[in-house]
C-alpha cells in the first residue's frame, strides 16, 4: 500500500510540473501592448445657475480626432498617431509624451506633450438676462426691473419673460498634462482615468453683472471632472 501511495505522489509531482506556468502580466506591460482610442467616457462641469451637469464625453471630441489612437513604449515613451479621419493635411504623422504609473499603478501621468483632451466652451447667448429660476438650455427668467429694461434698445419700462440660451462648444485642450489620474476597470482590453481640470463658468445667478451696469456674466473659476474610457483594439 505505501509503494501505491509513492506512485501517486510521484504522479502528482510530475503532473504540477508539466503545468504551463501562470504569468501574471502587471499593468505596465499590458498597456504596451496594443493601441489605445476613446470609446467613452464623462466631462461634468458647472451650468450658469451654479448647478453641475454632465455630458457625454465622447460628443465633445472633434469628428477628425475620434479614431486617434495612444502606444505606450518602452521607457516611459508614448505617440498619438492620428486615425484615418486626418484633421489637417500639414499634420505631423505623431505627436510623443511622457507616460508614467505610480502608487502601485494605479495612478497614470501623462505630460510633456500630451494633447488628446477635450473640453468645452461654456457660453450664453444674447440677450444677457439673469436671476434666473428654470434650468435648461433656453431659460425663462423672472421680471427684470425697469434700469434693465431702460438699457434695450428700443429702451422698456418692464420685461418678462425674456430668454438666454446656453451654449456649448468643443475646444481642444492643447498640451494638458495630466498628472496621478486615478486608474479604474483596468484591463488588456480597456481602462478609464479620471482626473480633474481648471476652467470657468459664465455665472447668471443673483443678477449678476459683472461690476457696473452690465448685463455681461461673471465668469467664476471652475473644475471640469473627466472619466474617459480607453480601449485597445
Amino acid at each position: 500500500m505505501k509503494y501505491f501511495f509513492l506512485a501517486l505522489s510521484v504522479i502528482a509531482i510530475v503532473a504540477s510540473c508539466n503545468k504551463p506556468p501562470q504569468t501574471n502580466y502587471s499593468r505596465e506591460s499590458m498597456l504596451r501592448k496594443g493601441k489605445w482610442h476613446v470609446t467613452s467616457g464623462t466631462l461634468t462641469l458647472r451650468k450658469p445657475n451654479g448647478v453641475d451637469t454632465t455630458l457625454n464625453y465622447y460628443n465633445w471630441i472633434p469628428l477628425c480626432h475620434q479614431d486617434d489612437y495612444l502606444v505606450f513604449d518602452s521607457l516611459n515613451k508614448g505617440y498619438i498617431f492620428p486615425g484615418s479621419n486626418i484633421c489637417n493635411a500639414g499634420d505631423a504623422d505623431s505627436i510623443g509624451f511622457s507616460w508614467k504609473f505610480e502608487n502601485g499603478e494605479t495612478t497614470l501621468s501623462l505630460y510633456d506633450g500630451f494633447n488628446n483632451t477635450f473640453g468645452v466652451t461654456e457660453s450664453i447667448l444674447e440677450p444677457y438676462f439673469f436671476d434666473t429660476l428654470s434650468t435648461g438650455p433656453v431659460v425663462v427668467d423672472t421680471f427684470l426691473s425697469a434700469v434693465a429694461g431702460a438699457l434695450m434698445s428700443p429702451p422698456s419700462p418692464g420685461l418678462v419673460d425674456s430668454f438666454w440660451k446656453l451654449h456649448f462648444d468643443s475646444s481642444a485642450i492643447q498640451r494638458l498634462d495630466i498628472y496621478t489620474a486615478t486608474v479604474t476597470n483596468f484591463s488588456s482590453t480597456a481602462f478609464t482615468i479620471n482626473f480633474a481640470a481648471i476652467s470657468t463658468y459664465p455665472d447668471s445667478t443673483n443678477h449678476h453683472t459683472g461690476g457696473g451696469i452690465d448685463l455681461d456674466p461673471i465668469i467664476r473659476p471652475d473644475t471640469f471632472h473627466y472619466s474617459v474610457t480607453y480601449s485597445n483594439f
